[in-house]
Order: C-alpha cells, then sequence, then structure tokens
C-alpha cells in the first residue's frame, strides 16, 4: 500500500469553503495547483480551527441575542391573592366575610333554627304571651331588612370576585405570552443548532478520520505472528 504521504491532491478537487480559506492564506494559489496530502491536512486542521473560534464567537453571540429578547419580552407573573390583598379595605373584607357566611349551610341551620324557635314562642304561650302572632307581620319585616341589607352585601362580593376574575384572566394572557416567547426563542435555538452544529461536528469527524489514516499510514501495524517468527530461539 502506497503511503499517504506521498499521495498529491489537485487544488480544484478540494472542498469550495476549503478552497476559499487557502486563497486567503496562499493568493497565488489557481485551480490547478498540485497539494500535498500533508500539506491538504494542514491547511484542513487549520480550516476546521478557524471554524471553532467562528462557532465560538457566534454561539456566544447568540446566546447574547437569546437573552436580550428575553430581557425585551420580559413577562411579569404575579400571584393573584396577593396581588388582591394588598387592594382590599375594611368595607371589602366585612363584605366578603358576609357573603361566605350567608352562603354556607352553617348560615341555613341557623336561620331555619331561629325561623322555627320565633313561629313557636309567637304560637305557643310557653314562656311569655306572644308578641308577633299570626301573621307573623314583625317577622315578615325583619326578613325585608335582611334581605334588603343582604343583596348591596352579596352584589359587592360579586364584584370582588368579577375583579379577581379579570386579574387571573390577565395573570393567564401573561404566562401564556411567556410561554410563547420561550418556545418560540428554543426553536430558533434548535434550527441554529441543526442548521450549523452539525454541519461542523461533520467536519470535525472527517479531519479525525484523514488524520488517523494518515497516522496509520505513517505507522502501519505490526504483525505479531511475524515478530515471533523474527524472534531468536533460545
Amino acid at each position: 500500500m502506497a503511503d499517504q504521504s506521498e499521495r498529491s491532491v489537485q487544488f480544484k478537487e478540494l472542498e469550495t469553503d476549503l478552497q476559499a480559506f487557502i486563497l486567503k492564506q496562499a493568493p497565488k494559489m489557481t485551480q490547478d495547483s498540485i497539494l500535498s496530502y500533508q500539506t491538504v491536512l494542514n491547511y484542513r486542521f487549520q480550516f476546521i480551527n478557524q471554524l471553532l473560534t467562528q462557532e465560538i464567537h457566534t454561539t456566544k453571540q447568540f446566546d447574547n441575542e437569546l437573552k436580550h429578547k428575553i430581557r425585551n419580552e420580559q413577562v411579569h407573573i404575579q400571584n393573584v391573592n396577593d396581588a388582591l390583598k394588598t387592594k382590599e379595605t375594611t368595607g371589602q373584607k366585612i363584605a366578603d366575610g358576609i357573603a361566605k357566611f350567608g352562603g354556607s349551610w352553617p348560615f341555613i341551620i341557623l336561620f331555619l333554627l331561629i325561623l322555627a324557635m320565633w313561629i313557636i314562642l309567637n304560637t305557643l304561650p310557653l314562656f311569655f304571651q306572644p308578641f308577633d302572632k299570626f301573621p307573623f307581620i314583625l317577622l315578615n319585616l325583619a326578613l325585608s331588612c335582611l334581605a334588603a341589607i343582604q343583596a348591596p352585601i352579596i352584589l359587592m362580593s360579586q364584584n370582588r370576585q368579577a375583579d379577581r376574575d379579570r386579574v387571573e384572566a390577565d395573570n393567564d394572557y401573561q404566562v401564556n405570552v411567556k410561554a410563547e416567547v420561550e418556545i418560540h426563542l428554543l426553536h430558533e435555538k434548535i434550527d441554529y443548532l441543526m442548521s450549523t452544529k452539525w454541519q461542523h461536528i461533520l467536519d470535525l469527524q472527517k479531519l479525525q478520520v484523514e488524520i488517523l489514516q494518515e497516522l496509520l499510514a505513517q505507522n502501519p501495524p505490526t504483525d505479531p505472528n511475524q515478530d515471533q517468527s523474527q524472534t531468536p530461539h533460545q
């Protein structure tokens, strides 16, 4: 097998990118110039080193651009509970508490007990003379007043809930925007890796294979059987 170090390569047979790199190093090179195999390997090694240097610089620049985009698209996500608690007034807190109690089973049970006791005490003279006999006009007045006061309090609590729903909707929108920005940046990075990084990795592997072939050509492996046959017998 012929030694690869003695081989020669014509300049026009090289890759276009490698030709452009060699022309920068040796402007007098022509398409018909002949290069030794070792010279081509040296040029290829320098070319790959230049690509790696440019790649490091490009990667840093790309990362800085991504960080700049993230800062420009900064999304402020807030805790809805904390945002609403800072805006609560004493009246709103009281309205929320009354509405919460008024819409619970304890209130219903307590209301039914009071209503039943009122009717029994004003129907049967057990402890005192009834003060609100049938048809329980005073009880109807009390229930009307309770309904008149309870209705606006419930409306206040519902308005608070509407404000909470609005804040939650805005917060969900901010979260969706943040997720969309991050997915878009992730796609950009993947596209960059697919279009640039893989090609450079292939070029490096090609250079490694050629260097290994050159090393094998310069130092061919020895045959163990042949070495044993050449060993003198004791």
